[in-house]
């Protein structure tokens, strides 16, 4: 096919040309302020500083920081030079971040912590090879002291040599057919690999993602994935590409930035998406009495019509006075507390459950879901607004230059339309190869430009795809059941109780699970119920009520079987997160880190009577 961008540099090239004097990276507090033509300059600059740093053509270069409004611009310019970008979050452990840094044979570091700094310093090999480090937080960078180490640079100082007069043009060099990044896998079910991605990869992606995709120029989108995951970067620059205002913000200040700016765009894992739904319920609870049981009436009149749509394929003219009754009088109270009217959420990282995908839609909070992996350059399914509402469940439909194939996980046979198998992708945006390793290249790599995406699901009869769970993540009793826990979880953290969770019961004759506490909720509970014992493990009370309350939405699963059902429960003592190592960078649980974090505790659920 032929495609719309030759490059990633061509991609912000014309972006640059086309909304010069636009706003296009912002901080959450606006004190950094760059237009798409300062961005192109900077990049401009950058490319000759780093070749001035001695930066070669196929350099390894790591860049591990937290979001910021230069992250773009620097690996760009790293990649403009025919050099690598090997990213992470900075927010992870120090170990992981040295693993990757040594695992792809970098030459040079960009970060925004002055701890990781002082680590690498420390390293004698590190001291002896590196060609440069760049170090481009806010805060003075106090590191080591070290007097025959003198390449260590900090961006604010750099850029003080950047004027008006830097030439906007750079003799790049990156090729399509390159690698532009190595993405380390977060590592949900084994240890981090280095997908080593196509430059032309990248700018395939954001121009297809440009077709489901309504975008504005002038717009706001508020970042919540880390730039270091490629399906983040990736939506990162279709916003670019369309002109937007891109603004950087922590987490923990996220729904004060929302609120501030009233953003048109969110790109969301579905663990925030389960935080949303839970803010909505917890603006609900502040309503007054009469509102709640409005609320509560008009819901299941909104849930009966939402069927009724969905199975019959039509919405009557009755029934559209109904919805916009309810929808003013009732919804738009709750969604605008976070959200706008404007505001479209994009769903990434995993499918969404049912259960949330059904509350959005009647609350009137629009969502488009999108499917991919590292592998895939980030992006290699998607849905429009319009297909969402039609196909709900579903990720989306293939990208127009790639193939999805459904095998059988064992025999590799193609299957029929509407019959559960493993995922493949073939495209121009499937990873070239894992960095030094052959063996998982094996694995992953059907053939040239296929992968085995280890992901189990079917496409519908019209085309699109329905994402069920990971390959790895299905669980093998004792009694020789399979069971998809991932299915299983999504219908369990619907419960107002639960924050987050993992199933176990592999070789087991019964499920348990470990569970993170909403513990608003559960010290509600107890006072509503006048239990005094306040540690939930011990109570037992509690514990019956919550494995039931999870059986009963657990059931609402397709197919459902009657030993997918939860015996025993034990309750984590803190979150799962991205600095316990319990999470990937993208929200995602890992699943196995899990359980053997807490095996000891799983292992006494079996021995209890």
């Amino acid at each position: 096919m032929d495609y719309k961008y030759k490059s990633l540099f061509d991609l912000w090239e014309k972006s640059c040309i086309k909304y010069s004097d636009l706003t296009a990276f912002s901080d959450n507090q606006e004190q950094i302020q760059i237009t798409f033509k300062q961005a192109f300059r900077e990049l401009c600059f950058l490319t000759q500083q780093f070749k001035k740093f001695g930066l070669s053509r196929y350099d390894h270069i790591c860049l591990f920081a937290c979001n910021t409004p230069r992250w773009l611009i620097l690996e760009q310019a790293i990649i403009t030079l025919g050099a690598v970008c090997v990213s992470k979050t900075s927010e992870i452990n120090i170990k992981e971040l040295d693993y990757v840094f040594n695992n792809s044979d970098s030459s040079a570091l960009i970060t925004d912590k002055k701890e990781i700094i002082n680590h690498f310093l420390a390293l004698d090999n590190f001291r002896q090879n590196v060609k440069f480090v760049i170090y481009i937080g806010n805060e003075s960078c106090e590191y080591s002291s070290l007097d025959e180490f003198n390449r260590i640079y900090n961006l604010n100082d750099i850029l003080k040599n950047l004027t008006d007069e830097t030439p906007l043009k750079t003799d790049w060099q990156e090729e399509p057919f390159d690698t532009a990044y190595i993405n380390y896998t977060s590592g949900t079910s084994s240890s981090p690999k280095g997908a080593m991605l196509p430059n032309i990869g990248m700018s395939y992606v954001v121009e297809e993602l440009q077709k489901f995709n309504n975008i504005k120029a002038g717009n706001t989108f508020v970042v919540t994935f880390p730039l270091s995951s490629a399906g983040g970067k990736s939506f990162n620059l279709l916003c670019f590409s369309q002109g937007c205002r891109i603004m950087y913000t922590p987490y923990k200040e996220f729904y004060e930035v929302i609120d501030k700016y009233k953003p048109q765009y969110l790109h969301c894992a579905p663990k925030i998406m389960q935080t949303m739904h839970e803010k909505l319920m917890t603006a609900l609870r502040n309503k007054s009495l009469i509102f709640q049981y409005t609320y509560a009436v008009a819901f299941k009149i909104s849930g009966i019509i939402q069927r009724l749509e969905r199975k019959y394929s039509f919405c009557s003219k009755s029934l559209i006075p109904v919805k916009k009754l309810l929808d003013k009088k009732i919804y738009k109270q709750i969604r605008n507390t976070l959200l706008t009217d404007e505001t479209i959420v994009f769903v990434g990282s995993a499918h969404l459950a049912k259960p949330l995908e059904d509350y959005f839609d009647i609350i009137g909070i629009p969502l488009v879901q999108h499917y991919g992996l590292t592998e895939t350059t980030g992006l290699a399914v998607s849905n429009s607004l319009e297909s969402q509402k039609k196909h709900p469940y579903t990720v989306g439909v293939a990208f127009e230059g790639t193939t999805i194939k459904i095998i059988d996980p064992e025999t590799h046979k193609e299957m029929p339309a509407g019959e559960v198998g493993l995922i493949t992708l073939g495209g121009v945006e499937i990873l070239q190869e894992y960095y030094k390793n052959p063996e998982a290249t094996k694995k992953a790599i059907l053939e040239k430009h296929f992968l085995n995406t280890g992901d189990l699901g079917y496409v519908n009869k019209e085309g699109y795809l329905v994402v069920l769970s990971r390959y790895d993540d299905v669980i093998v009793m004792s009694n020789g059941y399979n069971v998809y826990t991932p299915l299983l979880e999504n219908e369990a953290k619907d419960s107002e109780f639960v924050n987050q969770l993992a199933i176990a019961g592999h070789g087991k004759p019964y499920l348990t699970a470990v569970i993170v506490l909403n513990t608003d909720e559960y010290k509600m509970w107890c006072e509503k119920n006048s239990v005094t014992e306040l540690e939930p493990n011990k109570n037992e009370k509690f514990k019956s009520f919550l494995i039931e309350n999870l059986n009963e939405k657990i059931k609402r699963k397709n197919d459902w079987k009657y030993y997918e059902k939860l015996k025993k429960v034990y309750f984590a003592n803190e979150p799962f997160t991205v600095e316990n190592g319990l999470l990937t960078g993208t929200l995602k649980v890992k699943y196995k880190k899990v359980i053997n974090t807490y095996e000891k505790e799983i292992e006494k659920l079996y021995k209890e009577k």
